[in-house]
C-alpha cells in the first residue's frame, strides 16, 4: 500500500512541475485569413499583444508575388501586384483543398482573376498555378 501512495505522490509532483514549467511559456498565435495575416503574442504577466509587421501595422496582406527571381510577401507583394497582377497571388486560402475542375469556388476565382493560369494537379486534382518566370 505504501508503494501505491508513493507512486501517486510522484505523479502529483510531476504534474505540479509541468504546470510550473508551462507558466513561463510565451505563445505565438497566427491567424491566416483570405485577405490578412495577423500574429499575436501572449507572454506571462503581459496582456495579449498583436505583433507589428515591418510597416508598423497589425495586419499583413496575405499575398505573395514572384518577380525577377525574387519572392515578396505582404505589402511588398501587393505593391508588385498593382503593376504586375499576374505575378501576385492572393485569396489563396479560398482555394486550399478545392478540386480544380468541379468546384464553384474555383470557377468564381477564375472569373475574378482571369490572368492566372490555373490547372488541376495530376495526382490529386487540386488547384495548381502555372507561373511563367
Amino acid at each position: 500500500m505504501g508503494g501505491l501512495w508513493r507512486g501517486g505522490l510522484a505523479v502529483v509532483v510531476a504534474m505540479v512541475a509541468m504546470v510550473v514549467a508551462v507558466d513561463a511559456v510565451t505563445i505565438m498565435s497566427v491567424d491566416i485569413g483570405s485577405e490578412w495575416i495577423k500574429v499575436a503574442v501572449v507572454a506571462p504577466g503581459v496582456p495579449m499583444e498583436i505583433a507589428l509587421n515591418k510597416e508598423s501595422k497589425r495586419k499583413t496582406p496575405a499575398a505573395i508575388s514572384f518577380r525577377n527571381g525574387e519572392r515578396n510577401f505582404g505589402e511588398d507583394a501587393m505593391n508588385n501586384g498593382v503593376r504586375f497582377p499576374a505575378t501576385n497571388y492572393y485569396y489563396l486560402l479560398d482555394l486550399l483543398g478545392k478540386r480544380a475542375e468541379d468546384s464553384p469556388v474555383v470557377d468564381v476565382y477564375k472569373k475574378r482573376f482571369p490572368f492566372y493560369q490555373i490547372e488541376a494537379d495530376e495526382d490529386r486534382g487540386t488547384v495548381v498555378f502555372r507561373h511563367n518566370r
